[in-house]
């Protein structure tokens, strides 16, 4: 289990190769992008509900919110089974953490296309 403090040290140290931060689930193809490129490199985490600058907002995260994020994902093959966490920020504000490991078949593809990691960037 994440929790708070634990997002405040990960947003702190900024984005990575391993870790990157969305403002909002509106960004999950990006975000899926991103994960298809960790799979294919050391794996690493996407954190919603974090600014580009490392502010913690949070958003609200419904079931339906992780459905969305659940149906993008599924666009990598192979198929992947990353952790899905939700942690609250304030009230009904919760960051969103999807993290995987390296994946055991490479390369992963994002709607056919493989991605990699190179510093904070997905390159095709």
């Amino acid at each position: 289990m994440i929790f708070f403090d634990q997002i405040a040290t990960w947003a702190r140290a900024g984005e990575s190769e391993t870790q990157e931060f969305k403002r909002t689930t509106g960004q999950r193809r990006e975000a899926a992008r991103t994960i298809c490129a960790m799979l294919n490199h050391r794996g690493g985490r996407v954190l919603f509900g974090v600014e580009p600058d490392g502010r913690v907002v949070g958003q609200q995260v419904s079931d339906h919110t992780i459905e969305e994020v659940g149906q993008e994902l599924r666009e990598i093959e192979p198929p992947v089974f990353p952790t899905i966490e939700r942690v609250v920020v304030s009230g009904e504000r919760e960051v969103l953490v999807i993290a995987v490991g390296p994946g055991h078949s490479q390369p992963c593809t994002h709607r056919g296309q493989p991605y990699r990691r190179v510093g904070t960037t997905n390159q095709t």
